[in-house]
């Protein structure tokens, strides 16, 4: 092969990965969150992940059943959530996928893409999970010990097992 040629090739290449590159920045900076219908579990669930996002731990918190909050006070999820740690904001996407059941209860399944990395280097994968949840007088809670989507039970010091 000729040095031009070779050149050619190498020049092609650089362009195509800027453009995919490219192509992936702006469909991740298109994603706008979902709408579901006000008083939905899905609404409630999608409050709850805004607060964890924002920080607003006490919002979070009031997004627990009645059951939850009887097992752990706010003080001891404010606690465990410092003892999880601080995830980076943006690694991660939450998708509804679903829901199940009927009643006072059903149960939300979800998608998870996590990200690491950017440019040619980035890295994701998907994992999925559920999220159990009651309706309760003053509407929909999840029903499950949680620090953001990961299921962690509380130790009587608050802390996660």
């Amino acid at each position: 092969m000729s040095p031009t040629r070779a050149v050619t090739w190498v020049g092609g290449g650089v362009l195509a990965l800027v453009v995919i590159a490219a192509v992936v920045v702006l469909l991740a900076e298109n994603r706008t969150p979902a709408s579901f219908p006000a008083g939905s579990p899905q609404a409630a669930l999608q409050g709850y992940l805004a607060a964890w996002e924002d920080r607003d731990l006490e919002t979070a918190y009031g997004y627990f059943s009645d059951s939850i909050r009887s097992q752990v006070t706010l003080d001891e999820y404010e606690t465990a959530v410092r003892g999880f740690g601080d995830p980076s904001p943006g690694n991660e996407a939450v998708f509804i996928d679903a829901t199940q059941g009927s009643g006072d209860r059903v149960t939300v399944h979800l998608t998870v893409e996590h990200y690491s990395g950017d440019g040619p280097g980035a890295a994701s994968y998907r994992t999925t999970t559920t999220v159990e949840m009651a309706r309760e007088p003053d509407g929909w809670k999840l029903d499950e010990q949680l620090i953001g989507i990961e299921q962690v039970p509380f130790g009587i010091d608050g802390k996660p097992l």
